[in-house]
């Protein structure tokens, strides 16, 4: 289908991008399948990595808790078959991943004797798009523009291509959790003490694994990258009174130990766990800051020519480590997708949005449902997440069962199997709530609809010449379906209710509503009734 693959990029050099990341199988599979390494390649020390690779295969997970029992859940699909096939769960820094891709784009160069199809342009900040039948068009900021056949927005939660295709919608929200992360290397972990000198009650060093600590409003993660080479460190605050964050910052704020030791101090009062977590703190190489921001779940991805991939899509709260396996999946249907259907991009795009929305959205919703757990109880929106989820996914977010006992939908998953006929529209989200809750919900919604003092009796016969009286936008009688309503208070108070006024006054207005209104909205319709109308 396609001859080249143009990236543009919008910062001029790639920088450290963060710290840790987990590819689970799903996505670690798809690397194996094209070619890229995650296993191999040769650190350099404290300077990065010089070609990419050294992922940390771990052993378990483990929740430490407050009593201090732990509770350790092996990691499964680590086994050597599987890993030989791709398999298995591999926590990596992001520079690192981001050097074993270019890697292998660059094994498709000009040095290997085989024309490379992808061009990577740095310091390409998109200002401007647009796209007609044949092909779209994106405008930088140094005044270059690009054209293509097709135009795939993998551009982040604050994606430039959602804004310009779909203004207005998508926005941003502040969900009052600061984050802190940094990387500690091996050698420090291991001489970590307690504030009084003492050996950590539980440190990483005597352990593979990725460990939580979880108290009311706080989370601390922290897990093994780079071949085990540096412990990577991620703390979740709850902190609604912080304030935002400037929407033009571009990453993580670099900032000192003593902001960490503060909030520690602070989050974790009284909790045993805080020593520990003081020391972890303490031991940070250049920690950094930044505000968590999420989405709702968009209703489609694609316009024309035009389609949105990973973050720019589905952006994810990090609590179910699904984000850059997620983007994997993306990208692995896609080409599915154009291999189905060749040429024809809008089929292709329509394909595409269909086999990943609804698997893309469960992840979103559990990934917000598992991070609601450092808000109190009684927040409006964690109370709305609780009434929507239903029973049978709890053990989706409890660590004794991580995914449920079932978790192959997860991580067998092979996203490159995208069917041969387009599949039905599914909803995303949504398909997880009770359905006593929506029942419940719309009863209520009933109950507050605007009534008249006094309810028409709808028991009058209505002649045309009658109705005629009633024309106006102060006096207005309409009908639907043939039977006569009295609209003059209730356009005040319902949307939309002035335009009805003003088109059917005095008319017919069956086919503005017949189709639309559902049963229960009918029934409340009958307090405006008049009667029938009659010849």
């Amino acid at each position: 289908m396609f001859d080249s693959i143009d990236v543009y990029e919008q910062t001029k050099t790639a920088t450290t991008a963060g710290a840790g990341l987990n590819i689970s199988p799903n996505g670690a599979r798809l690397c194996h399948w094209l070619g890229v390494d995650l296993d191999g390649g040769d650190p350099k020390g404290p300077d990065g990595v010089l070609d990419g690779g050294r992922a940390a295969v771990l052993e378990a997970s483990r929740e430490i808790l407050a009593d201090g029992s732990v509770s350790r859940k092996p990691i499964p699909y680590n086994t050597p078959e599987q890993l030989s096939q791709g398999g298995g769960f591999h926590h990596m820094h992001r520079q690192d991943l981001l050097m074993c891709l270019h890697k292998r784009v660059s094994e498709l160069g000009p040095e290997s004797g085989v024309k490379c199809p992808i061009r990577i342009h740095m310091g390409k900040r998109l200002v401007e798009l647009s796209q007609d039948e044949n092909c779209a068009t994106a405008v930088f900021e140094d005044g270059t523009t690009a054209t293509a056949d097709l135009l795939v927005g993998a551009d982040g939660i604050g994606s430039k291509v959602l804004k310009e295709t779909w203004p207005g919608r998508g926005q941003r929200r502040w969900t009052d959790v600061v984050c802190y992360r940094g990387l500690i290397p091996r050698d420090k972990v291991a001489a970590m003490r307690k504030p009084d000198g003492s050996p950590l009650d539980h440190n990483p060093i005597d352990s593979y694994t990725m460990d939580t600590r979880r108290h009311d409003t706080a989370w601390v993660m922290t897990y093994w990258v780079r071949g085990g080479e540096l412990l990577n460190v991620w703390y979740g605050v709850y902190t609604p009174d912080s304030g935002e964050f400037p929407e033009d910052w571009a990453g993580w704020k670099p900032i000192e130990n003593s902001d960490i030791l503060e909030t520690t101090e602070r989050a974790f009062a009284g909790d045993p766990r805080k020593d520990d977590i003081l020391a972890m703190g303490a031991a940070m190489v250049e920690p950094t800051k930044w505000g968590l921001y999420d989405r709702d779940a968009l209703e489609e991805w694609q316009e024309g020519r035009i389609c949105l991939l990973g973050d720019a899509a589905h952006p994810m709260l990090p609590t179910f480590g699904q984000g850059v396996n997620q983007s994997l999946e993306d990208g692995a249907a896609l080409s599915s997708c154009f291999k189905l259907h060749g040429n024809d991009v809008y089929s292709a795009l329509l394909h595409y949005e269909r086999v990943r929305h609804y698997r893309a959205s469960r992840f979103q919703f559990a990934s917000k449902f598992n991070f609601k757990v450092l808000e109190p109880e009684d927040t409006p929106e964690r109370k709305a997440l609780l009434a929507a989820a239903n029973e049978r996914d709890f053990p989706l977010f409890a660590h004794e069962q991580r995914a449920g006992n079932d978790d192959s939908w997860i991580y067998d998953f092979d996203a490159r199997n995208v069917g041969d006929t387009l599949p039905k529209k599914k909803l995303g989200p949504w398909d997880f709530r009770d359905r006593e809750v929506i029942a419940t919900a719309r009863k209520e919604m009933m109950r507050n609809l605007w009534k008249p003092e006094t309810p028409s009796t709808g028991d009058r016969q209505i002649t045309r010449d009658e109705l005629a009286q009633h024309n106006t936008f102060d006096d207005c009688w309409i009908v639907i379906g043939g039977k006569v309503y009295d609209f003059s208070e209730w356009k005040d108070h319902h949307p939309g209710g002035s335009f009805v006024a003003r088109m059917y006054a005095g008319r017919d207005a069956t086919a503005e509503f017949s189709d639309f209104h559902s049963k229960a909205a009918l029934k409340h319709m009958d307090n405006f009734c008049v009667g029938d109308l009659v010849d």
